[in-house]
């Protein structure tokens, strides 16, 4: 704790920044440093895989170029993914909650390094649905972060919850639809597996068409198994971005201040969260603060003299009971007083 604070201190001279904005960018660390950490150990081991598979190529023989270049081109593309969301938190001082990152981070790394790279497409059963069920759920996510950031802000007319919901339904679907073009072409130009289209082809197969042979592939599936591969994940990614729909239109007609501290925020709705934070946490220390005096004192009367729900008698509480001893002596010593009427009335009696 102590190492960034220096470190914030640095900075704060080297780019000349106030005493708030360097507040703000340790309150983030510290809601963050969860996601950080893993942030960077999925980074590291990215780096140590791209570099063993550059070190294997020249280790081993057959070990093709193509391979190598693969791994690389993932690892690549896994490390400039995980480093956006801290690139973005740290130029425009946005907050991510940390169920955000790590779900991303982990889908990130699922992705690239153990599905591409170790194959886990092939040897996990139902992985590559998983991983699209998941990649619903994260682009829904990001898509209610921003029109719900975007909405709550000042001087700005506010949507119905419905139509927050199918902005978010229609940015994850366009995602899922931009991905399944990335994956069409890279298998185009690089003849790649990523539609899983060479699964349905029949090796050594011949196509007779009239009597004669012509050249193409065989496969065991009607169109090829691209075509139902890509069907199912845009199914699968769907139904993960109908939850997360359905889940948020129900909380923002029931509890519409549920979100805010569980969606992307700004540099200023992160310093109100704060505020309300602070609020919230004084009060509660403020509340338990008097009525641990009020049961320290010893004698059992002092409270009841008080009268109830009064805190500031409760706060002196050891001045309090110094006074209240006086009182009987004070009392017997005046027989004019409330007290002693009715002595003088019991002696007439008798």
């Amino acid at each position: 704790m102590k190492r960034i604070e220096k470190k914030l201190q640095k900075f704060q001279k080297e780019r000349n920044l106030s005493d708030q904005e360097v507040a703000v960018h340790l309150a983030l660390w510290k809601k963050g440093r969860f996601a950080i950490r893993l942030n960077l150990i999925l980074q590291a081991i990215t780096f140590l895989t791209m570099a063993a598979s550059i070190v294997l190529y020249f280790l081993e023989e057959e070990r093709g170029l193509d391979i190598t270049v693969n791994h690389v081109f993932q690892c690549v593309c896994a490390l400039i993914i995980l480093n956006v969301p801290l690139f973005i938190q740290r130029k425009f001082r946005c907050y991510f909650p940390n169920f955000i990152t790590v779900v991303l981070y982990v889908w990130v790394f699922a992705h690239f390094v153990l599905g591409e790279i170790f194959r886990a497409y092939d040897r996990i059963f139902l992985y590559d649905k998983l991983l699209h069920t998941t990649g619903g759920v994260v682009f829904a996510i990001l898509s209610f972060s921003v029109v719900w950031l975007l909405n709550n802000r000042e001087g700005v007319n506010k949507l119905s919850p419905f139509f927050i919901v199918l902005f978010t339904f229609c940015f994850a679907m366009t995602a899922e639809c931009i991905w399944e073009l990335i994956e069409w072409a890279l298998d185009r130009l690089f003849g790649s597996n990523m539609q899983r289209w060479q699964d349905s082809i029949i090796e050594g197969a011949e196509i007779i068409v009239n009597g004669r042979p012509v050249d193409g592939t065989a496969h065991s599936k009607p169109y090829g198994n691209g075509l139902s591969d890509t069907m199912g994940d845009m199914f699968i990614n769907i139904v993960g971005c109908l939850v997360v729909c359905i889940v948020s239109y129900v909380g923002l007609k029931t509890k519409p201040h549920w979100f805010e501290n569980k969606v992307i925020l700004t540099e200023k709705q992160f310093l109100s969260l704060l505020e309300r934070e602070n609020e919230e946490t004084s009060a509660v220390n403020g509340d338990a603060l008097p009525g641990s005096d009020a049961v320290s004192p010893g004698p059992a009367e002092a409270p009841a003299e008080s009268g109830p729900g009064q805190t500031a008698p409760a706060e002196t509480g050891a001045g309090k009971t110094a006074e209240a001893e006086p009182e009987p002596e004070e009392t017997a010593a005046e027989p004019g007083t409330e007290p002693a009427a009715p002595e003088k009335r019991e002696g007439k009696a008798q």
